[in-house]
């Protein structure tokens, strides 16, 4: 009698046990429910990720159109997706054959232009036995193996494969175009029915992850929206130095450059390694030091005209430590480490860490449902 007093007592001790572990500990339960979705859709993160800026920037270009012309929202909406298909098709038409062909010549030559740089250093080195162990050390540094972390076929192979997916990324790339218009062109009804949620059910879990949502996608937007925009005037400025220098090819060097320039700082270095290798293997030592000062300009007007005026409000941080953010982002979660680590960093810092309550966008309203 007693042990079943006693079991009954235990069990009726664990079920209110388990019912207050739950509620004590909800808003855990709710963040590790939302971080295993997310895990649960890893695969289709890219064309998540890609669907989300496009939405932010072209979010962002409506309104301002609207605020200039008073047009109806789904009118503005199909004008500036029909200019932006307008501006692709046209650039794809123009240099995308002409990419091609420069990868190709671009892998091929590498080889030549590294053989050709460690035979100046051989040379240098034997007229300098002083600096032979530093020269060789650069030797070492500058090779296939090292810059691209594969042996010369393994590259050229690795080239062609890339050429020959262009039409898959090409294919990847109109699909997050058509996600995010077609969010956006009926962005009020889906921002009222999100907004009903605080109504249902799920009234908690909104309450809980709508907030913090919220401010980290205004902050990995706005990071990413100045990048690109400095990409793009740090592309053009590059491409007029590389024709004006004389140094090719120009649509290839400045593609790597606008793509490289997504990632702060570290882009820098990574865009203008191809750059000074072409240069030396055209024109030796005077040219690169001609591409150098070229390089240098162009980073002092992003460093002092261009980040203070769109960067400096977003993301205020050291670039030494992007460097590091950037390396331990690489080293713990690869490029996604790489592309998201600072505007994540800068989120946990501003709302986590200090409890900023709002970005200046976030003072900002949206139209009414029309």
């Amino acid at each position: 009698m007693r042990e079943g007093d006693g079991s009954g007592k235990m069990g009726e001790f664990m079920a209110f046990d388990l019912a207050n572990f739950t509620d004590t500990n909800k808003r855990y339960l709710i963040w590790a429910a939302f971080f295993l979705l997310l895990y649960l859709v890893r695969a289709l993160f890219g064309l998540l990720f890609l669907t989300f800026i496009l939405c932010f920037i072209f979010n962002n270009l409506i309104r301002l159109l609207r605020r200039k012309t008073r047009l109806p929202r789904r009118f503005g909406t199909v004008i500036v997706y029909l200019v932006f298909l307008i501006a692709v098709a046209s650039i794809l038409s123009l240099i995308g054959p002409r990419v091609g062909v420069e990868t190709t010549f671009f892998v091929r030559q590498l080889p030549e232009t590294i053989d050709n740089l460690h035979g100046r250093l051989d040379q240098a080195a034997s007229t300098q036995p002083n600096l032979a162990p530093l020269l060789a050390s650069i030797k070492e540094t500058l090779s296939i193996k090292t810059l691209s972390g594969m042996s010369r076929e393994a590259l050229i192979s690795f080239a062609v494969k890339t050429i020959n997916q262009l039409t898959h990324y090409l294919s990847f790339f109109l699909l997050g175009t058509l996600f995010s218009f077609l969010i956006l062109f009926d962005f009020p009804n889906l921002r009222e029915k999100t907004l009903y949620l605080r109504r249902t059910r799920f009234r908690e879990i909104y309450e809980e992850t709508a907030d913090s949502v919220a401010r980290f996608a205004l902050v990995v937007g706005e990071a990413f929206q100045a990048q690109i925009l400095i990409a793009c005037v740090n592309t053009l400025l590059t491409a007029l130095g590389l024709w004006g220098l004389d140094i090719h090819p120009v649509v290839l060097l400045s593609s790597i450059v606008f793509f490289c320039g997504l990632i702060p700082v570290l882009g820098t270095f990574i865009s203008s390694t191809p750059i000074l290798l072409l240069a030396f293997n055209q024109g030796g030592v005077e040219r690169i030091l001609e591409a150098l000062v070229m390089i240098v300009f162009i980073h002092t007007i992003e460093t002092y005209v261009l980040n203070p005026r769109i960067v400096s409000a977003v993301l205020k941080i050291n670039p030494v430590l992007t460097l590091i953010i950037l390396y331990l982002g690489y080293s713990l979660f690869g490029f996604w480490g790489v592309l998201l680590g600072v505007p994540i960093t800068v989120y946990l810092y501003r709302f986590v860490i200090l409890g900023h309550a709002s970005l200046a966008s976030e003072t900002s309203t949206e139209e009414p449902v029309e």
